[in-house]
């Protein structure tokens, strides 16, 4: 055997029979990627005188090209044959193409061969001489091996892609089936079998031969990145991996368009450097004893040898001749090694899916402590708030009297100052609560920006002129008409110019810079002072909960670190973005955007509850103060129906004796230490109206104000709701059982008895349109929508039952109403101003204008069936309701008919 290479690949049979051929001294060829012609001499000599035909066998099918030259004795050609791969011709598509010749040798004669061999990937082949008897039993063995082989290879495909799909839902094992499909095609690519199965043009199908051979890298990639704990291992392995998987879908693309051997080589060294990276990375994770889940990884590995030793044989680094029965070996105990470990895959797979259940049902029962335990501090911040405002409305209350009386004494100044300043810590700290149980919502609405942060910074003037401070408001539109949560900006403005004034020396510089964008979407509001400025390595952390710039104890500055964390929170909930710019000893720049536009806000828009006050409420778990002492309650008489009677139902002794002292000239005063004992009060004595604490022990505020409001007796009863914070769920909901009006404590006298003059206004317009209404229309007609209608439907049936009977009085009629008499008086006062007779008396006359309108009877008649047992009497109250008497009543409605 002896070869030639044709660096030309155009030298023709003639010229290449004169060229200086190399003896080979092995029994195989190993030609490197290249686009080199390589021509093979052989010279035969038949010693056996039982066969003359003869077949030559090139035994690697992956062979793109071959051509066998076959001379006689004397050296000239007698024959000439040629094989090319991938081929219209080609039928075993299935399995691999041999190539092989006939020759016919005769006993005891001599031939020479020339073969001419042309492939751009590297080869590794041999020639083998069969007689035909010998070709034949050969081929029984290849195509067993073959269809072993190739049926291992599908059932391991099937089996893993099945069981990926539909039985086992595993991340891992789905990355394992993904890269044993990958590995499958590559497998058949190597052999040259997909390319003509898609496509019968030599040139596309050895494309799609390559891509899916050259697919082993990325197979391996994946399922490395799946199977090894990769935020273990270093950066630079991991990033091999992920450079392999990307170079060789580069590899591939190139290919596409330019097949050619050094695109070819340059995939196979990707190949065989992609496996080195894999046992790298295995190698690494079993020294440092981390988790590698061996029963994807032992078959796994046992392929990345098999396949390297195959491709290393390729480079003539590893020549030895059972190399591919070691190959072949190493692939067949992959497979058999992965059906033994499929049992525990499954147990592993079923263990890990109990275990995650059991992760998810404790991060279940975790959540809802977590959850608990965020209720708990939301109640505890909560309850605290109503703690301390109480205490807080008997200090800020009295010290604004107390401004009013003494406007000279200084101390009162500083007092209501840091009052307030403890106020505004409790709303801050509520609202950080809010925030994080969700209740805070954005309440939208429409109205002019510019006017409102005109009057928001403004606020800060006089204190500008004081400190002698360059104040500056700068708003880029005149007007403005947006969409925004006036409460959330004026916390957020107020919050950053308190800060700006905290940090800034006197005569200095702050400005508030507003620009509107051009499509009117957003607002930019810029808040800049010349003041000390933040270290930038703190800049990071200054939105942070309780994280102050200075926390030393000999700190200049006060403050509570609530603030900016506060402010970060407001903006983002208003769809915004805040942030800050600083320098030491030079000021500081808070920038905030804030989405101002309809289309932003369409959502909340529609949620948006219309003309709900704008009061404070929450429904909170009361933490009960221990039972204050009634000695001190009022005892007295049983309240007449001339009386203005105010019930106050408060736990707190102080704040009740507060509350009388500020209605004691104008009213009756009644208390009640909780809300039982006020319904209870209420009931016997009927107020004209109600102040209640929300939060007290035994019956809260909102069951009392249900109790009243659904109750006949005391239904038309005014009720001023005080609480110390609320949430719009919770205000709602007071609104729908009846509360008539709420305040926040601590709340200001003076608002407090303007609203309680209100309602009592409010109470007296409808009294007059009761006092129309009612006997208007007959008993029939009059519509029912109200629990005060429906008691003066129930009175006027009474009173009709009884119309006839002169003796009916307010005993009877109290009885009928089930009431006692001084409830059943102060009811009628309250929703007609009227008394019980005066009532009875214009029913009857109504009754009676009825009755003479439809001609049913004389004057007289009449007169006794409504009950007046005197004629005269009768006459002249007729004739003060009517404008005239009997007679001529009943003719001016005959001649109006």
């Amino acid at each position: 055997m002896e070869v030639f290479k044709d660096s030309t690949s155009k030298i023709s049979f003639e010229q290449a029979q004169h060229q200086k051929f190399i003896k080979n001294s092995k029994n195989y060829f190993l030609f490197p990627y290249s686009d080199n012609a390589y021509w093979i001499k052989y010279t035969f000599k038949n010693t056996n005188a039982e066969f003359k035909k003869w077949v030559i066998k090139w035994n690697n099918p992956l062979t793109e090209q071959l051509e066998l030259y076959v001379l006689d004795s004397t050296g000239k050609k007698i024959d000439y044959q040629k094989q090319r791969l991938l081929t219209k011709e080609k039928k075993r598509r299935f399995s691999e193409e041999e190539i092989t010749f006939n020759l016919e040798l005769l006993p005891n004669s001599t031939k020479t061969v020339f073969l001419r061999l042309k492939n751009q990937r590297g080869i590794y082949g041999a020639i083998v001489l069969h007689s035909v008897p010998s070709y034949v039993y050969s081929n029984i063995d290849i195509y067993a091996d073959q269809s072993f082989n190739f049926g291992l290879i599908i059932f391991r495909f099937f089996l893993v892609v099945i069981l990926g799909l539909f039985i086992i839902k595993d991340k891992i094992f789905r990355s394992y089936s993904l890269q044993i499909a990958i590995r499958t095609f590559s497998f058949l690519g190597m052999m040259n079998i997909p390319g003509p199965i898609f496509t019968s043009n030599p040139d596309i199908a050895q494309k799609i031969d390559f891509l899916c051979y050259n697919s082993f890298a990325i197979g391996s990639g994946i399922l490395i990145l799946a199977v090894l704990e990769v935020d273990k291992l270093p950066k630079w392995m991991v990033w091999l991996v992920k450079i392999s998987i990307i170079s060789t879908a580069l590899i591939d693309i190139i290919v596409l368009f330019d097949y050619k051997w050094y695109w070819l080589k340059a995939g196979h060294y990707n190949i065989v450097s992609s496996s080195i990276i894999v046992l790298i990375n295995y190698v690494y994770s079993i020294i440092k004893r981390y988790k590698i889940h061996i029963y994807y990884s032992f078959p796994f590995i046992l392929g990345v040898i098999a396949n390297l030793i195959f491709n290393l044989r390729l480079f003539g680094l590893l020549e030895f001749k059972p190399i591919f029965e070691i190959t072949t070996f190493l692939f067949i105990a992959e497979i058999f090694l992965f059906v033994v470990f499929l049992g525990q895959i499954f147990r592993s797979v079923e263990l890990n899916k109990m275990l995650a259940e059991q992760k998810l049902q404790f991060n279940v029962i975790q959540n809802e402590r977590l959850k608990e335990l965020d209720n708990l501090k939301t109640n505890f911040f909560t309850n605290i708030s109503h703690e301390f405002r109480t205490p807080l409305s008997l200090i800020l209350s009295p010290i604004e009297d107390l401004k009013k009386k003494y406007p000279s004494e200084s101390m009162l100044e500083p007092m209501r100052r840091n009052a307030q300043r403890l106020l505004t810590l409790i709303n801050q700290l509520l609202d950080l609560s809010k925030l994080d149980s969700g209740q805070m919502q954005v309440n939208i609405k429409q109205n002019d920006l510019v006017s409102f942060i005109k009057v928001m910074t403004s606020s800060f003037s006089s204190l500008a002129e004081n400190r002698k401070i360059d104040f500056i408001i700068n708003q880029n539109r005149s007007e403005a008409i947006a969409y925004y949560d006036a409460d959330k900006i004026e916390k957020i403005l107020i919050n950053l110019l308190s800060n700006a004034f905290k940090f800034t020396s006197n005569g200095g510089k702050i400005s508030v810079l507003v620009n509107y964008s051009e499509d009117f979407k957003e607002v930019e509001i810029n808040v800049k002072d010349s003041g000390i400025g933040i270290n930038e390595y703190k800049i990071k952390h200054i939105f942070d909960r309780f994280y102050q710039a200075d926390s030393t104890h000999q700190r200049n500055y006060e403050g509570s670190g609530i603030g900016l964390a506060l402010v970060k929170e407001m903006v983002e909930l208003h769809k915004g973005s805040i942030r800050v710019e600083s320098k030491e000893g030079e000021g500081t720049t808070f920038s905030v955007k804030l989405s101002i536009n309809r289309k932003s806000w369409e959502e909340e828009l529609k949620k948006a509850i219309e003309d709900v006050p704008n009061y404070n409420l929450v429904d909170l778990t009361y933490l009960a103060h221990p039972e204050q002492p009634t000695e001190n309650i009022l005892k007295s008489d049983i309240p007449t129906v001339e009386d203005n009677i105010l019930l106050i139902v408060e736990d707190n002794a102080d704040l009740r004796q507060y509350i009388r002292s500020v209605f004691e000239q104008d009213y009756r005063i009644i208390e009640a230490v909780d809300g039982q004992e006020g319904i209870e009060k209420a009931l016997e004595i009927i107020p004209d109206i109600v102040i209640s604490d929300l939060m007290m022990p035994r019956l809260d505020g909102l069951e009392l104000c249900k109790l009243l409001k659904t109750n006949e007796k005391t239904s038309h009863i005014p009720v001023v709701m005080l609480t110390a914070k609320a949430n719009v769920e919770s205000r709602i909901e007071g609104f729908e059982l009846g509360a008539d009006d709420y305040l926040t404590k601590p709340f200001n006298k003076e608002e407090l008895q303007v609203r309680v003059r209100n309602l009592v206004i409010q109470r007296e317009l409808l009294r007059q349109k009761y006092d129309k209404q009612v006997f208007s229309l007959v008993t029939s007609e009059l519509k029912v929508s109200s629990v005060e209608e429906r008691f003066l439907n129930k009175a006027k049936n009474v009173v009709d039952k009884y119309i006839s009977e002169s003796e009916f009085d307010v005993e009877m009629f109290a009885k009928e109403m089930d009431m006692t008499t001084v409830v059943l008086r102060r009811k009628l006062k309250s929703i007609l101003n009227q008394s019980v007779t005066e009532f009875v008396r214009k029913y009857r006359l109504q009754r009676a204008a009825e009755l003479l309108t439809k001609r049913a009877g004389t004057v007289s008649e009449i007169a006794y069936q409504v009950g007046f047992e005197s004629l005269s009497y009768f006459t002249k109250v007729f004739q003060e309701e009517f404008g005239m008497n009997p007679s001529d009543f009943s003719f001016s409605q005959k001649h109006e008919n």
